[in-house]
């Protein structure tokens, strides 16, 4: 799949997606939507305010990001269109988009969705020769009935995400990996109608940690360019100066970064928060000791994080904002709270650097996958920007019109005068059973 095809946004911009759960998502749009209301009654509080002048109007469509991060397994298929709660709180996509249903932009009258990240667990390396041996084909079917039919605008899958996180069980046997991910990318793209296909970007997720063996290396689990669509990783605690051994570094985040730009993929952080929460209540006992020598709790993450989008070009950043705490699958785990909302410096920096754009980064949000962020470059802004001279309108009048008619000019006399057809010349290679030549294919 292209660049173009795959939905990278254009250079300099990054999509904004927040998870994980349906709550949790709640909080942040409507924290947001306060915030930024205080801020506009604090600046145009001495003001004389025109009632008629729309730059001043906020609204809650404002603050939706860009896409909703969601989780469900291959083999139940929960909280897609049913809600579920695997202990995280509630997961389900459908009630995502229902939480802030589409909208119309006034210029152009066209109703847009956020798009969904969707985590799809698939059960390790028992799942994975589960998939292989077609065990789980009715599921894969039911799956590709709904990202045919989901509403939302783009759809990223992220298949067996945290491959190589040495608890999620698929180090022992990556070639099983790789053969699962190809047999439900392939499944997918032949089941989908070419709409949906266009809709639906399949994700290669690393956790950006040390692996289970210092034998494994990426390249262990790549499916291949032909299967993977966008490249992620996980920055949970990299970049923190305490990062224990098993956490990785911020060069393990690097590290699968460089390997994407070597495959010419877009790339997303697919799950980030501070571990240890914004203000390291649940942080390590060496993170609390080295709190005082350390920097506030901005630049001690969050503006660590976005210099590593600036850096990489990343495509797509997806933070959880979370209660980890009050969720039973988390509690004593170690993330801790990192909803923004419950920091007022950070909250104030969140909307500073990524509402307004003070981070010099354009953080796209809800619209911007409809047209892969070219058109809408930022939602936060009420000025008008000359970025916007050209439109699907103007390429549609001078560039794809005026090239129809001239091929036609030329192809129509051609085949009135006896040009031939070319044929397809492809051929059906006959299929083997997906799991007899695992040992000559690797």
């Amino acid at each position: 799949m292209s660049s173009e095809a795959a939905c990278r946004p254009p250079a300099g911009t990054t999509y904004l997606s927040v998870g994980q759960d349906l709550f949790s998502v709640n909080e942040y749009v409507m924290s947001q939507y306060n915030h930024s209301l205080h801020v506009d009654i604090n600046s145009t509080a001495e003001e004389e305010v025109d009632v008629g002048d729309s730059t001043h109007h906020l609204s809650v469509s404002s603050f939706v990001p860009s896409a909703f991060m969601v989780y469900s397994d291959l083999q139940t298929l929960r909280g897609l269109w049913a809600a579920t709660d695997y202990g995280s709180g509630i997961q389900y996509a459908d009630g995502l988009l229902d939480l802030f249903p589409s909208i119309d932009h006034s210029q152009t009258a066209v109703a847009t969705t956020a798009g969904l990240q969707i985590g799809l667990w698939l059960n390790g390396t028992q799942g994975c020769y589960s998939i292989c041996e077609g065990e789980l084909d009715k599921q894969i079917q039911q799956l590709i009935a709904y990202l045919e039919h989901s509403r939302a605008s783009k759809i990223f899958l992220r298949l067996g995400y945290e491959f190589d996180n040495p608890s999620f069980g698929y180090s022992d046997h990556p070639k099983l990996y790789i053969l699962a991910f190809r047999k439900i990318v392939s499944d997918c793209r032949k089941g989908l109608s070419a709409n949906a296909q266009a809709r639906v970007m399949f994700v290669w997720h690393s956790w950006g940690a040390p692996m289970a063996s210092a034998k494994l290396k990426l390249h262990s689990f790549y499916p291949g360019d032909a299967y993977v669509d966008w490249i992620g990783v996980s920055i949970f605690q990299q970049v923190l100066p305490w990062s224990p051994p098993w956490g990785g570094q911020i060069s393990d985040v690097e590290n699968v970064l460089e390997f994407a730009q070597e495959h010419n993929k877009p790339t997303m952080i697919a799950e980030s928060t501070p571990f240890g929460g914004i203000e390291l209540k649940q942080a390590s006992k060496e993170a609390k000791e080295n709190i005082n020598a350390t920097f506030d709790p901005w630049d001690r993450w969050y503006g660590q994080v976005i210099e590593i989008i600036k850096k990489y070009d990343v495509s797509m950043w997806c933070y959880i904002n979370c209660d980890w705490e009050s969720q039973p699958q988390w509690h004593n785990v170690g993330f801790g709270e990192t909803r923004l909302s419950s920091n007022k410096e950070v909250m104030s920096k969140w909307h500073e650097q990524i509402m307004i754009g003070k981070s010099n980064r354009t953080f796209l949000h809800l619209g911007a996958l409809d047209n892969c962020g070219s058109t809408i470059l930022s939602t936060n802004s009420g000025e008008d920007s000359d970025e916007d001279w050209f439109t699907p309108d103007h390429f549609l009048s001078f560039i794809l019109v005026p090239f129809i008619v001239a091929s036609a000019a030329f192809f129509i006399p051609y085949y009135i005068l006896g040009g031939r057809r070319r044929r397809d010349r492809s051929t059906k290679r006959e299929r083997r059973p997906l799991l007899a030549d695992i040992n000559e294919k690797f």
